[in-house]
């Protein structure tokens, strides 16, 4: 299943460089507060059910079929602690969101040709990711 991104091993730097071409590996030390400071960010503002165990329980107890959690993660071949797939791709977001907002100059100029933006740290997408937005039911 899905694994938090680290920098702590030849491959899972690569793994980075892989998912994050401009990933700041040069620095190992701020590469790995930019993740871990990421990484808590999206746990503080996931659901407390948010590892897969909680989240495969709230689907099952939609069901009602609560009392067969084991089995499905069994089935899934999953750890219970691995975090979801959204999580970690809303720590990579992040991370690159707090890489960028730390590389713009006091002018807001960032990139070429007078650019600029202004990141906002766990913006309303990365917040989507987290926590999507689930619609009622379908009437048919």
């Amino acid at each position: 299943m899905a694994e938090w991104y680290t920098a702590t091993s030849d491959e899972a730097q690569q793994r980075l460089v892989g998912a994050w071409p401009d990933a700041p590996i040069e620095n190992l030390e701020v590469c790995g507060f930019l993740l871990e400071t990421a990484r808590v960010q999206v746990l503080a503002y996931a659901p407390e059910t948010g590892m897969l165990a909680g989240a495969v329980e709230l689907a099952l107890v939609q069901f009602g079929l609560a009392d067969r959690l084991a089995d499905v993660l069994v089935l899934l071949d999953a750890d219970p602690t691995d975090p979801p797939i959204n999580y970690v791709y809303a720590q990579l977001q992040q991370a690159t969101n707090l890489w960028n907002a730390g590389r713009v100059s006091g002018g807001g100029d960032a990139g070429v040709e007078q650019f600029t933006f202004t990141p906002r740290p766990l913006d309303k997408t990365i917040k989507q990711i987290i926590r999507p937005v689930h619609g009622g039911p379908r009437v048919r």
